[in-house]
């Protein structure tokens, strides 16, 4: 990736660094086995032999436009390499195929954008400014910053003490942060692992409630506010024929649940 291009996109895309000290050897050698091909990019993520530590880019977007319309966060678990590359959450595949999320928020009337203008370059500036329709202004934000393909490969890469020690509080700790700082009325999420690590009641089953039309949802732990966060499919759930109709149904079911809360709170 140029670095005109990072440029560019420095909104979207910021840097971090880890200090690994002792255990550099270790998270060095699992990293060069579980991330492959996504360390011959540097300005993704670079290994320093001299510091002991890794450096890498990870993704955040807030929107600087206020709309006075509710701030809803749609919570991932951490980036995708591909995402950072083409500068902009879920970009197309490899073979240019697009994400079925963008249709899915388009279809359920969430993030109604047309196909013409769902390329990376555009959706950072129509999402940074929320020049889109629909109830809601977004925030797209990861709970680890740490790019991967899987979200296991983290805990994988630097080891469960690591990730214990380090990781996870940080995680915790920038989150909460965030959603405080920003006025986030509620939280959508899309992973399970995550939705219990940041949910006052964890949940175990939940693919089938989801297709029966339920809703799943609970408040946000740790923060002095009423926040309520949603579960709902992940976003590269396709096991079923009618896939893109089950998401949809429900995203429209967490729209239509959202929407009393927040103007109750409005009014309160």
């Amino acid at each position: 990736m140029s670095s005109k291009r990072r440029a560019q996109l420095s909104i979207i895309n910021y840097k971090r660094t880890y200090p690994l000290r002792e255990e550099y050897e270790g998270i060095k050698g699992r990293a060069d086995q579980v991330l492959d091909k996504h360390l011959l990019d540097p300005d993704l993520i670079k290994f320093n032999d001299v510091e002991k530590s890794v450096t890498y880019y990870s993704e955040k977007l807030i929107p600087l436009a206020n709309t006075n319309r509710p701030l809803v966060m749609l919570l991932f678990s951490n980036p995708h390499p591909h995402s950072i590359h083409q500068g902009m959450f879920l970009s197309p595949n490899t073979n240019r195929r697009e994400n079925p999320f963008w249709s899915v928020m388009d279809a359920a009337g969430w993030l109604p954008i047309s196909k013409g203008d769902r390329t990376p370059e555009k959706l950072v500036d129509i999402c940074l400014m929320a020049e889109y329709q629909g109830p809601f202004e977004l925030i797209f934000y990861c709970y680890y910053a740490f790019p991967t393909d899987f979200p296991e490969d983290i805990s994988k890469i630097f080891g469960k003490e690591y990730f214990k020690q380090f990781i996870e509080p940080e995680a915790k700790d920038e989150f909460r942060k965030t959603v405080v700082d920003t006025g986030v009325e509620a939280i959508v999420t899309f992973n399970k692992g995550i939705f219990n690590l940041v949910a006052k009641e964890q949940i175990e089953c939940y693919v089938e409630r989801l297709m029966e039309g339920k809703l799943i949802q609970n408040q946000v732990k740790g923060i002095n506010q009423t926040i309520p966060i949603f579960l709902t499919f992940p976003t590269g759930w396709h096991y079923h024929v009618e896939y893109k109709q089950f998401r949809k149904a429900s995203l429209e079911t967490i729209r239509s649940a959202i929407i009393p809360l927040v103007k109750g709170r409005k009014n309160d």
